[in-house]
Order: structure tokens, then sequence, then C-alpha cells
């Protein structure tokens, strides 16, 4: 009887000690990068820890940048002193310049939120390389 009281204590704790983990973030989410857009295998993740695994399949030089930001995915305004490039305000971090065929992984720590992903190459913006993400 008390092997079975003790076994039964045992198996409790040990669940006791699973419930307080909280969701882990979603992720990897995979970006990829065109000529004329950003494509994202899921559109939101939870908050946390996010690994974006980015992949240039267009035929040029691409980045991708992660903006914190309310200001719709289409409306971040130009930036004063680069012509053809949009304000980078709110960014969280980038993967850098990626070669035509490149990937490339880097993680952010994100708070719930609204984020713009996009390319700011000059003038990759215009021509539709943004995409709205949620972090929740």
């Amino acid at each position: 009887m008390r092997a079975l009281l003790a076994m039964i204590t045992a198996s409790l704790l040990i669940l006791a000690a699973c419930g307080g983990q909280t969701a882990s973030a979603g992720g990897p989410i995979s970006v990829t990068l065109t000529d004329k857009g950003v494509a994202l295998g899921q559109s939101s993740v939870n908050a946390g820890a996010v690994t974006f695994k980015v992949k240039n399949t267009g035929t040029i030089e691409h980045e991708l940048v992660v903006i914190k930001t309310d200001v719709a995915a289409d409306k971040i305004k130009p930036d004063v002193d680069e012509p053809g490039k949009m304000s980078e305000e709110g960014s969280l971090g980038e993967s850098g310049d990626l070669a035509v065929g490149e990937s490339k992984d880097f993680t952010l720590n994100l708070t719930p939120g609204k984020y713009v992903l996009m390319c700011n190459q000059p003038g990759h913006y215009m021509v539709g390389m943004h995409v709205a993400f949620e972090v929740k």
C-alpha cells in the first residue's frame, strides 16, 4: 500500500512540474524571398524565441528585416536619408544580405504585437516585398 501511495505521489509531482510550463514559441518560421514578395510558412507565432529560416529564391540579392510596428505592412514610411529604402524604425534584427540561392537562420526574442517583415534593398519594398506578421 505504501509503495502504491509513493508511486501516485511521485506521479502527481511530475505532472505538477510539467503543468507550470508556458507555451513555447512557434517556429521555426520558414521565409521565402522572391523577387516580388515575402512568403511565410505561418503568419503568426507565440511570443518568445523565434527562429527565421530565410531563403532567397529570387534572381537578385535580398534581405529580411523584422520590424515591430502598428503600421500596416504596406504603409511603412520611406527612409529620408536613403532613397529607395524604407524606414527601419522598430527594427529588431535582420538576415543581412542574401545572395541568389543563399539561406540563413537567425533567432529573435519577440514580444506580443504586430510586425512587418520586409526586404529593404533599394526599391524592393515598393514591388511588394513585405508582409504582416503577428506575435501572440
